[in-house]
């Protein structure tokens, strides 16, 4: 029995992220951003393709590069969720919560392994999946058949039922 508890507390979580930037050399960031993850002992497990994307329910000028991985970690939620803050400061973003502002880095927790989770800082799974082209395209690159907690549907679902008409396009550049 002890055994069991033990495996608990070293027990690694599937994480899906969604990054984006649109603020710098976006390649460099997305390089820099994933070096910061294994730094943190967490394991990339898939990378998307980029996709370049026009900024949705934003004003911003410049379109961002966007890219879902899924990631392994023995962190708790709560602790993982501060390892992205601290990575985000880490690499220069400053003003949160305003869409009109660029972005060097933005990391969104998709979901936490089957966790539904709401506080005032944190939504799992976030609540605007199913509303974002430029998340569940990369997402269904990598595992579309992955069905989302709360929502109990598929990314290939929601993608085949987002409403977002941004577009979104393929680079032809992998991490």
């Amino acid at each position: 029995m002890m055994l069991n508890i033990f495996q608990q507390f070293i027990m690694d979580n599937s994480v899906f992220l969604s990054i984006g930037t649109n603020s710098g050399d976006k390649i460099k960031n997305l390089n820099l951003l994933l070096k910061k993850i294994k730094k943190k002992s967490i394991n990339i497990l898939k990378i998307s393709s980029i996709y370049n994307s026009e900024p949705f329910e934003s004003n911003c000028k410049n379109n961002f590069y966007n890219i879902v991985i899924e990631v392994q970690t023995h962190y708790s939620l709560l602790d993982f969720f501060n390892i992205t803050q601290i990575i985000e400061e880490d690499m220069g973003r400053k003003i949160k919560n305003n869409p009109d502002i660029e972005r060097i880095i933005d990391i969104d927790i998709l979901t936490y392994e089957n966790v539904v989770f709401s506080s005032k800082n944190l939504i799992i799974p976030h609540t605007e999946i199913h509303k974002r082209k430029f998340v569940l395209i990369p997402w269904s690159e990598i595992s579309s058949d992955y069905i989302i907690p709360k929502y109990n549907k598929t990314v290939k679902f929601l993608l085949n039922n987002v409403k977002d008409s941004s577009k979104v396009c393929k680079l032809d550049y992998r991490l």
